[in-house]
């Protein structure tokens, strides 16, 4: 839980974010996996000591690790990782922000403490891990290689699953349902139906205008994540259990993409693990 101190910081970040760049939509969508979110040759003085060919993830670092005496390890000022939609997103991880807000456009940004933030816009999650003094200049300095400088960011393209998943509240809610309803209607936790009305909510009426209410209930997408999460690593394996063929295991847990499983990425994007 972040202290009063932190959390009032991070709702100046919050303000500031959002009088500098406003929430117009606008920007395209990136589907060239090579080409990747950085802070620049240089950032808040720092100049890019690590790149993604060093690195098992798509990672961009700034400065250098100033190991304490007598510590074990330390962690660079800034570093960026970059992964698709599909593979990271607000409902993959299993932690709720403490903070969802709109950045640059149509981008959303959910900040889990502190020190870390992610950037959803496009097909691209951009995860920033920066010192906290440093994690708004790195939110206003996300670029993409080919790109001159910041630019706009186009809203989030979610895989069809993860927009049924937000249908699944959206609907309810515009019955007039609170949030204590929809929860146990849906079987959704209580703070998990508040960030997927607030990601629902920025990324406007018309991106679930067309996508179906969901068929499978709650249990069953938490079973087809389990599913998918095992044939990760034993595909044979889990389809045999289940007693089904690994090209119907497939298909069933192509049901879940983008909330478990892998995503089909294509490096330098990594795929989850």
């Amino acid at each position: 839980m972040l202290g009063r101190r932190r959390a009032g910081a991070l709702v100046v970040l919050c303000a500031l974010l959002f009088a500098a760049f406003g929430t117009a939509r606008g920007g395209a969508a990136v589907s060239a996996p090579s080409d990747l979110y950085w802070l620049g040759p240089y950032f808040a003085g720092m100049r890019l000591t690590s790149t993604p060919e060093e690195h098992r993830y798509a990672t961009f670092v700034y400065g250098d690790c100033e190991l304490p005496e007598g510590e074990g390890g330390c962690a660079p000022p800034a570093q960026l990782q970059n992964w698709s939609a599909c593979a990271r997103n607000p409902l993959r991880i299993d932690i709720v922000p403490s903070q969802v807000f709109p950045l640059r456009g149509g981008g959303i940004v959910t900040v889990y403490e502190s020190s870390r933030a992610e950037v959803a816009t496009g097909d691209r999650n951009v995860v920033v891990f920066a010192d906290r003094e440093l994690v708004g200049a790195a939110l206003l300095d996300i670029q993409l290689q080919s790109q001159p400088g910041p630019e706009t960011l186009a809203p989030p393209e979610y895989p069809m699953p993860v927009l049924r998943e937000l249908k699944r509240v959206t609907v309810p809610a515009e019955r007039g349902l609170d949030v204590a309803a929809i929860a146990r209607k849906t079987g959704v936790s209580a703070d998990e139906v508040r960030l997927r009305l607030r990601i629902a909510e920025l990324l406007g009426p018309d991106a679930l205008a067309d996508v179906p209410v969901p068929t499978l209930s709650t249990a069953e997408v938490e079973w087809l994540g389990k599913l998918a999460h095992r044939a990760i690593y034993k595909p044979a394996l889990t389809a045999r259990r289940q007693g089904i063929s690994v090209a119907e295991l497939k298909k069933r847990i192509g049901r879940v993409r983008g909330l478990a499983g892998l995503c089909g990425e294509t490096g330098p994007l990594p795929e989850p693990s």
